[in-house]
Order: structure tokens, then sequence, then C-alpha cells
């Protein structure tokens, strides 16, 4: 969808092609596809004695609040705000929602990356499940006026109605909590020693097709690319959900479950995702004429998610049993040093998971379901615990 020429200069997208990172509006953005979204959205919520939804709505609140400050100008009146709003929710790929009757209590939705991404993946639900619009809304009003509400969805998508429907509550709560960090870890700037090459695939051409497309909201806010729907998400989101839901559950003496159902969606992620991708249109014209065989092919895969804004991992030893990955500034171990410190152990469960969904892609066979657990992975060494790269090892499962 077109806008005009100074929303479109305020959300443009900037690749950091030392970090590997995409930015837009002050916050680095990871393409992730609903397989995942979805599926870490049921995770968080269906967990049994933490708050997961509130764990959704207070990151989304906080994390947006901070980029729509960032996107909004002082010249900016309130009617350009709330453009500013439903533009970048819709820039990202979330949907579309109307914020024209806010001043009623009402925000409605008539498309939803997330209602996609749960009916396409997980079926029909009996619940709504548009937490992370709900507290979308809330960051969006106090990035607008400075209030902190409560905003609830009433009806969804995903459960049969026409559109979704939020109301606000403009009683007393907490303030908006402010998206405070430490200064992120200083990047690397010279190659890694050690990475494995395909002769045939040439990742840099990969990387510069992948981050030249544009992959922005269309006219209802979503991207189908892929084969998939994909969206642009906040590093710090993800990082606060993840780090919350694991915090949460060691409460109850159950973060090493925490953990184990993150690498769990992430390797669903590796082999849907994916797939998708080597099904797709885009890959035919692009990465298939450099395909020789199926190292190629994980090889092309490793420099797609390079383009996606991951963060900086490559291939340092690899046979068809088994896969060594090196990653210098992974999203995840950045994103706990900048919100925790240092770390007792590795953090960095999507990773991880998606290692071992991809060696599962390309080497396994059968169904989905039938190449999930076939290979197995563990995160070595992590950036977050003060090493200099995070290393991952991949292997068989015998």
């Amino acid at each position: 969808m077109a806008i005009d020429s100074d929303l479109a200069s305020r959300l443009a997208m900037q690749y950091e092609p030392t970090t590997y990172r995409r930015r837009i509006a002050g916050h680095d953005v990871i393409i992730h596809c609903h397989h995942y979204n979805a599926r870490l959205q049921r995770t968080l919520e269906g967990a049994r004695g933490i708050d997961g939804k509130g764990l959704i709505v207070g990151a989304a609140e906080t994390v947006f609040a901070d980029q729509l400050a960032r996107a909004l100008r002082p010249g900016d009146d309130e009617a350009r705000r709330w453009a500013v709003a439903e533009q970048l929710y819709r820039h990202l790929g979330f949907g579309r929602i109307d914020l024209s009757q806010i001043g009623a209590d009402v925000v409605t939705a008539d498309s939803s990356h997330f209602v996609e991404g749960w009916l396409a993946g997980l079926g029909e639900s009996s619940d709504n499940v548009c937490s992370f619009t709900a507290g979308y809304v809330q960051g969006a009003v106090h990035a607008v006026t400075g209030a902190a509400v409560r905003v609830r969805e009433v009806e969804c998508m995903a459960r049969g109605a026409e559109r979704c429907r939020f109301e606000v509550d403009r009683g007393e709560r907490p303030p908006v909590a402010p998206n405070r960090k430490d200064p992120a870890i200083p990047a690397p700037r010279e190659p890694g020693a050690g990475w494995l090459r395909s002769p045939q695939v040439d990742e840099q051409a990969i990387i510069d097709a992948v981050v030249g497309m544009p992959m922005v909201g269309d006219e209802a806010g979503l991207i189908p690319a892929f084969s998939v729907y994909l969206a642009s998400m906040p590093a710090d989101f993800y990082n606060r959900i993840c780090i919350g839901f694991v915090e949460a559950m060691r409460g109850l003496g159950r973060d090493k479950t925490a953990i184990r159902l993150l690498i769990s969606d992430a390797e669903h992620c590796g082999m849907n995702t994916f797939r998708g991708i080597m099904h797709s249109p885009e890959w035919d014209g692009l990465i298939a004429p450099m395909v020789r065989d199926r190292s190629d092919a994980l090889h092309a895969i490793i420099a797609i998610s390079n383009a996606l804004g991951w963060g900086d991992w490559h291939v340092t030893a690899h046979t068809p049993r088994s896969l060594a990955l090196e990653s210098r500034y992974g999203y995840e171990a950045v994103g706990y040093r900048e919100y925790r410190g240092l770390a007792a152990t590795p953090q960095c469960a999507m990773l991880t998971g998606v290692a071992a969904g991809v060696m599962e892609l390309v080497y396994g066979e059968g169904t989905v379901e039938e190449r999930y657990g076939t290979f197995n992975a563990r995160e070595e060494r992590c950036v977050s615990c003060g090493e200099p790269s995070c290393n991952f090892a991949v292997e068989q499962v015998e």
C-alpha cells in the first residue's frame, strides 16, 4: 500500500550488514512467520500457573509505546499521531486496525497476522487470540496521549466474528513500564574464522535480494511472501516475553520445561518457515539455480536467515548427520545482556530450535511431524554468558 513520503521515511527499513540486523523506527526488527508467532503465543498463554497473556500484552505495550514515540515528530497533531500508529501496525505486517473511534473507547481490526497464524497453524480457537494487538493499542494510546489504559478484546475473528473488536478502559492502572535497557555489547566488525561456504551458493547475492524485497504490509496489513505470512517484530518484544516466560516458570520450578517449549516452537518454525520458502516462487527464481545438493540448500537457508535480522550466524562444520553453527550477534543473546546482564546459562532458544528444524527439513524425510525430533540441537557457548560467540551443535538422533 502506498504511503506518503513523510511516513515512508519514518518507517524505512535500514539493514546493518556487519551485524545482519534490520531496523525500523529505532528498533531492531526480526522477520518471523505466522507459524512461529502463533505457536509462541500458545506456549505462553497455555502455561498453567503464570499470566502468559499478561506477558504478551505488557511487552507489546512497552515496546510499541517506545517504537511509536520514536516514529512521531514534535509537529504532529493528534490526528497525525493516530495515523502513524495505524500505519506502523500495518507496515510491520500485523494486519489492519482502525483507531478512528478511539475517542469512544472502541478499536476494530478487520485483518490480523495473529488470527491468520492461529487458524492456519493451530485451527479454530475457543478463546480470543489478539493479546498482542491489545498490548499494541495500549502502547499506542500512551505514545499518542501519554495515558495508561487497559484494552480488552471482546470479539475475535478467530472465533467467527466479522472483525476483531476491542474496548478501552481508562480507569486507574499502573504506569506504562519503560523499555529500559543497558547499552548493547559491541558488535563484531571482522569476518569470523572457519566459516564454511558452498562454492555454488552466492550468499551475499541471496542476502542482498532478500533485504531488497519490499517486506511491508499490503492493503490488508499482511506480508504474504515465501508461501507464509511474515511480520517484522521488534526484537525487544521477543526478548521481553521469552525472558519473562522463563523467569515466571522458574518461580514454579519449571524453567527447564519453559526453555524446552521455546526450543520446540522454534524447531517447528525452522521447518515450516523454510519449507514455505523452499516451495516459493522466490526460491525457484533466485536460489534454486544455485542448489545442486542438500548441503547447498542448507547454506542458502542460513543466508536467508541472516537477511531476516536474526543476527550473524554461519556454518562451521557440516555433514548430513551433524551441523555446527556460530552466531556472534544473535538477538536473543544480545537482548538478554541488555535486559538482565550476564547469564549463567545459554539463552538462545530460538536459534537452537531453528538449527534442529533446518537440519530436519533439509535431511529428513516424511511430513513435518514425522521429521520433528529427528535431530537434536544444543547451545554450547553463548554471548549472554560473556563468550565471544554463541555456538550450536546439531546431531541426528539415533
